[in-house]
């Protein structure tokens, strides 16, 4: 299979899509009729209102191309799905990230119905003895095209088109894959799910995702019907050797593949005249740490057993408690979450934000709870509020 690399020339997009389909042969096999469903990178809306969710979503443009490509062929019954994050106190949920990213206009215009995976039915899938329920309307698709955007990512370096399907699993499996084995996890549910057709949205590349204001205008599109493939030359886009990618390596150890991109047969632009090397690991907290000169706090990003939903609220909290104490000096504390674990007995204080890190730290002597899946907010400010309050 050949994959397409298509420079989109002065914000042409219809006519960038229609070529990368084209030359990798994306709708071979496609017969008219075929019920489709687009699952678009959706994970949220910005934190910030006002703020469009720029190089973090699947831009409606590249979704409202791929219908009229779609019907053109023959195809008019068509469904946009996905599941977002899920955090009620910071309204975070897939029909919040739909508005933002202008979905609700395209789907009344085009006819065309968004999904959210969140609500189910799901069909329980084994993944390597974790028990998975994934979307029943993905699992019985007839023909499913993944559109992620070009993105890195904190917890697993890249989010192309293989992580882009943990977003077709029930809220609960989300977090059970980041307790179990994340980077596995991720690779089994490549196997599991049927892909059809896989297009890279590389409109921008944005830096420290996956969520992130930090985006690079590239105008780039990757698609090809294998998704290892696609993955493949969507990693060299960003800088990333895929076999320094754990969630690629363990697909590609699974399938008995190679992650070699002298065994792809890449069609149209040349990789090395597009790639922008981007980072992946955020330091947004000692960078905000710096920033109010804030000083004794050890706190570290996410790690891949921190989901989503507990990750966004921690991160909230944080913010505003670091807006609340500049100048100040806690001596010697730690911020924990996920599975994070602080073993340092001399820590005056290790502040535990949700369920995991809680029970991970339970031995800890001056360990400070903030139980709950997740945190909630109010709770996380007032306990961080109290340790500011007792040593400074």
């Amino acid at each position: 299979m050949s994959v397409a690399l298509v420079k989109r020339q002065d914000d042409q997009t219809l006519e960038a899509l229609r070529k990368a389909i084209e030359i990798c042969g994306g709708f071979d096999g496609l017969k008219p009729g075929t019920k489709v469903i687009l699952k678009p990178n959706m994970v949220m809306r910005s934190l910030f209102r006002n703020q469009a969710p720029i190089g973090m979503v699947t831009p409606a443009e590249t979704m409202e191309g791929l219908v009229i490509m779609l019907r053109e062929h023959g195809c008019h019954d068509i469904t946009i799905a996905d599941g977002g994050v899920i955090h009620p106190e910071l309204n975070l949920n897939t029909v919040t990230a739909y508005e933002a990213a202008g979905y609700n206009e395209l789907s009344q215009r085009l006819h065309v119905p968004l999904v959210d995976l969140n609500d189910g039915p799901f069909v329980t899938v084994d993944l390597d003895g974790l028990p998975v329920k994934i979307a029943r309307l993905v699992m019985e698709a007839e023909f499913l095209i993944d559109i992620p955007v070009l993105k890195t990512h904190n917890q697993t370096k890249i989010s192309l088109g293989i992580k882009n399907l943990k977003g077709v699993i029930a809220y609960e499996s989300k977090k059970n894959c980041h307790r179990h084995d994340l980077m596995k996890s991720i690779a089994l549910l490549g196997k599991a799910i049927k892909v059809d057709l896989t297009i890279i949205d590389g409109t921008y590349g944005l830096q420290k995702g996956p969520t992130s204001d930090d985006y690079h205008k590239m105008d780039v599109f990757v698609a090809g019907k294998d998704i290892l493939e696609v993955d493949i030359v969507g990693s060299w886009l960003l800088g990333y050797d895929p076999a320094e990618v754990e969630h690629l390596s363990i697909y590609a150890e699974l399938a008995g593949r190679s992650l070699s991109l002298a065994n792809v047969e890449v069609v149209g632009e040349k990789i090395d005249d597009l790639a922008k090397p981007l980072e992946w690991y955020g330091t947004w907290a000692r960078d905000l740490m710096a920033l109010y000169n804030i000083k004794g706090i050890t706190i570290e990003p996410p790690d891949p057993t921190c989901c989503s939903g507990c990750g966004f609220g921690i991160a909230t909290a944080v913010i505003k408690f670091f807006m609340k104490n500049p100048g100040k000096d806690f001596g010697n504390i730690a911020i924990v979450m996920g599975r994070q674990k602080m073993t340092d007995p001399g820590m005056r204080k290790v502040i535990a934000l949700g369920k995991c890190a809680c029970e991970t730290n339970s031995s800890h002597p001056n360990l400070v709870k903030v139980p709950g899946c997740p945190a909630a907010l109010k709770v996380m400010s007032e306990r961080l509020q109290a340790v500011a309050d007792e040593i400074v």
